[in-house]
């Protein structure tokens, strides 16, 4: 059988499963060692006949690239790193879900390090450069200070999210305040009056940042807030159950529901999913409908946004396209670090009457 006007070669004798050389799946392929090696470190980019050729030789004989050994003849070592604060941290998951497969097609390894303190993180750093990992992808945990630490690595590293710790490496953030201002903008056009914002904790620069992007686009619209309504606080369920039983419960105490709108806010923009679905098992056991008496938002359009009764109205990261563009900066090499700024999506549902 012929393919685009050439002969395959027939397996070589003597090549068994999980045996394989280089040599053999060259032959097989009919090809050489070079392209071989091109085309399994993903240093080849055309996804043409060759490469399909290769790729199913080495299905066929069950040949895998040896990375370790390929690091010794190499200053390339076909593996990431990244490091994040937490596995549970709705962004850092979804980078991880989304950056695994991408770089499993591309022929590389991903090396994972979690640390959730300056401390532990300068670790993961210094472990991974140790590794001669190809280039970092970092989410920095809330309140490191690394910058001393990325300056003086060599390598390609990509910051992604948080405030800028070095000017030496590129970053890819979320435009957070694009968010606060679609979020604001969505709740006015619904016809909410008043709102409140359930903030993550004040000791970082960015939550401050948004606290004060919040108060200003709520003057923007014209809406009602109240300092004694938002609050900094924990990404947890258990927050955000306490701080709407706290908000709504003296609220219903205070005055008939004809006069809330000036006692408690109509609506509620919560810093992460988690502590939005804990204002909403709050306010159901307060005897207060969403969205009918109260509105809400989220943040990250996590699986859970798709699990309350009503579903949530969330903001949806573009991880996708954060993970491609730390790729690109990571491929580009470390002369050239440049700043990347992603707009979310506001991905609207049942409660906010969606």
């Amino acid at each position: 059988m012929t393919t685009n006007g050439t002969v395959p070669a027939a397996k070589p004798a003597g090549a068994q499963s999980g045996t394989a050389s280089i040599t053999n799946v060259a032959a097989l392929a009919n090809v050489s060692t070079a392209t071989v090696s091109r085309v399994l470190s993903g240093k080849r980019a055309k996804d043409d006949d060759i490469a399909r050729r290769v790729r199913a030789a080495a299905e066929e004989l069950n040949y895998s690239v040896n990375y370790a050994a390929s690091a010794l003849r190499s200053d390339v070592t076909n593996t990431i790193g990244l490091i994040i604060p937490s596995a549970t941290d709705p962004l850092s998951a979804q980078l991880l879900d989304e950056l695994e497969p991408l770089t499993d097609v591309d022929s590389q390894q991903l090396l994972l390090g979690i640390g959730a303190t300056q401390e532990k993180q300068e670790e993961r750093i210094e472990s991974l450069v140790a590794r001669n990992v190809d280039g970092l992808i970092i989410v920095t945990a809330p309140g490191a200070e690394l910058a001393a630490t990325l300056e003086r690595q060599q390598i390609p590293i990509v910051q992604v999210g948080g405030r800028q710790r070095s000017f030496r490496t590129s970053m890819v953030s979320i435009d957070d305040n694009a968010a606060m201002e679609m979020s604001v903008r969505h709740l006015a056009e619904s016809g909410v009056r008043s709102v409140a914002y359930l903030a993550n904790r004040d000791m970082s620069f960015e939550s401050a940042e948004l606290f004060a992007m919040f108060h200003t686009q709520v003057r923007s619209y014209s809406l009602h807030t109240d300092r004694a309504w938002n609050q900094f606080g924990e990404k947890t369920v258990q927050r955000g159950f306490h701080c709407a039983m706290r908000l709504f419960g003296d609220a219903l105490d205070r005055s008939g529901r004809d006069d809330l709108y000036r006692l408690r806010p109509e609506a509620l923009i919560c810093c992460d999913d988690t502590v939005a679905f804990g204002a909403m098992v709050a306010l159901d056991a307060l005897g207060l409908a969403v969205p009918g008496d109260v509105r809400i938002i989220g943040y990250g359009d996590s699986p859970l946004a798709l699990t309350t009764m009503p579903q949530l109205t969330s903001v949806r990261p573009p991880v996708r396209q954060t993970v491609a563009e730390a790729l690109r900066l990571i491929a580009a090499g470390p002369a050239s670090p440049a700043h990347i700024t992603l707009p979310p999506q506001l991905v609207a549902r049942g409660s906010t009457g969606d």
